[in-house]
């Protein structure tokens, strides 16, 4: 079956999401980092959705998901969290497999350590730390602060791609020209005047979450389904003594580095092989 492209309305704000295979079949629920969409997941949804429904959502902000009025309160990771509850309720997805890049990989940790603790029956997490505020390098976040709320517009889709290169070569795992290409399209959105900038809401990093809640370590040591970690073996956002952490704290969790920094791609067989296993 074809990619297709579906809407769905969660408190108040139209969700697009990809879905792929039969809906009769198991779900996989992907979802993307900060800055990014669920068009991510092509590689892995094409090879996965002979024997699954995988469904890929852009989170609030970001693809061709409505924008947020309030962006303080709707872009919190807690407001995200509620938005993926509201999401499965929507669409009466019961038991599921997750897998989560980046920021999506904490909002999975979240949910399969709370919300959904009884649907997710199997949780991968690409590249990401409990708590990236403490446990990522700092140079890394500075890198996100300066390039997430400043997108280039600019006058041409080839010239995005060049930006794309610039931005994630050496950070993604390897990707092939069609690829970025690939990439470039399904993040590219036309301003008022013509001109071609990234299809996301530059204010994504205005959400503010408060000081309450659980320490983020405790949640993910009292997950109780089969992990899945992915780590690039340079990433600053999961840097070693973080992953070496995750490990103790989930001994049984399996492990996959790929050599790259932040964060794989999961476009290669390396990479979704593991996955196709461990969901098996």
């Amino acid at each position: 079956m074809a990619r297709r492209d579906e809407f769905v309305t969660v408190d108040g704000i139209e969700i697009h999401y990809s879905a792929w295979g039969d809906p009769a079949d198991s779900t996989v629920l992907c979802v993307h980092g900060l800055s990014r969409n669920g068009r991510d997941f092509d590689p892995l949804a094409r090879e996965l959705q002979a024997d699954y429904h995988v469904v890929c959502p852009d989170m609030p902000g970001r693809g061709w998901s409505e924008w947020a009025d309030d962006p303080a309160e709707r872009y919190s990771n807690a407001a995200m969290v509620e938005t993926l509850v509201g999401f499965c309720e929507a669409l009466d997805l019961g038991s599921l497999r997750y897998v989560g890049t980046s920021m999506g990989g904490g909002l999975g940790m979240a949910l399969a350590g709370g919300p959904l603790a009884d649907r997710i029956e199997r949780l991968v997490i690409n590249d990401m730390p409990p708590n990236p505020e403490a446990d990522s390098a700092p140079e890394a976040l500075g890198r996100i602060m300066e390039y997430v709320p400043d997108p280039p517009t600019v006058e041409t889709v080839t010239e995005l791609e060049a930006y794309f290169r610039d931005l994630y070569e050496g950070r993604f795992s390897e990707m092939t020209d069609a690829e970025y290409r690939r990439l470039t399209r399904t993040s590219a959105r036309r301003t008022d005047d013509g001109r071609v900038t990234t299809h996301y809401d530059p204010r994504i990093l205005a959400g503010e979450d408060g000081d309450e809640g659980p320490d983020p370590w405790d949640v993910w040591a009292a997950i109780d389904v089969p992990i899945l970690l992915f780590r690039g073996v340079d990433s600053d956002i999961l840097p070693e003594d973080a992953y070496e952490r995750m490990c103790e704290a989930q001994p049984e969790a399996e492990t996959v580095e790929i050599d790259c920094g932040h964060a794989p791609a999961l476009n290669t067989p390396e990479q979704i092989d593991p996955i196709r296993e461990f969901f098996a």
